[in-house]
């Protein structure tokens, strides 16, 4: 019975996030100077997120819940669709050292901006999880 309820809510959510996530608006199609593509197959993909002293990344989504390991952090702002600034997904950390792991839901449109007196560039390896939880559970491809 689990297996088809979860058979059931995959097919939902799947047409739910076509809509809900366009392709154009993809962290690679839309921001590709700060997202590198270093890996991807049919479960998994993963980026390579650079973003340098100064500079705002183009609008962009992150459609899948994913692991950030972050590299470099310097002073940043998160910015919405809107032009809001919000607090970083991951919080403030309370301890600074990296590298540092997060786990992070699917992103709505956003961009951040790093200070332009940074010392560094923001640099993290973003995995994204492409299956969700039922299909991971059940081994369904």
């Amino acid at each position: 019975m689990t297996s088809c309820v979860c058979l059931f809510l995959e097919s939902r959510i799947s047409e739910h996030y076509e809509a809900e996530w366009p392709p154009n608006l993809d962290a690679l199609a839309t921001a590709p100077a700060n997202h590198r593509l270093l890996f991807e197959e049919d479960a998994v993909r993963v980026l390579e997120v650079a973003v340098e002293p100064g500079e705002r990344e183009n609008l962009h989504y992150d459609r899948w819940p994913s692991i950030m390991v972050v590299l470099a952090r310097p002073n940043y702002r998160n910015f919405d669709a809107d032009g809001n600034a919000f607090p970083p997904s991951g919080g403030t950390p309370t301890n600074p050292s990296l590298p540092r792991a997060l786990r992070l839901p699917p992103q709505r449109l956003h961009a951040i901006e790093v200070a332009a007196d940074a010392p560094h560039s923001f640099r993290g390896i973003r995995i994204e999880f492409k299956r969700s939880w039922c299909r991971g559970r059940l081994g369904v491809p």
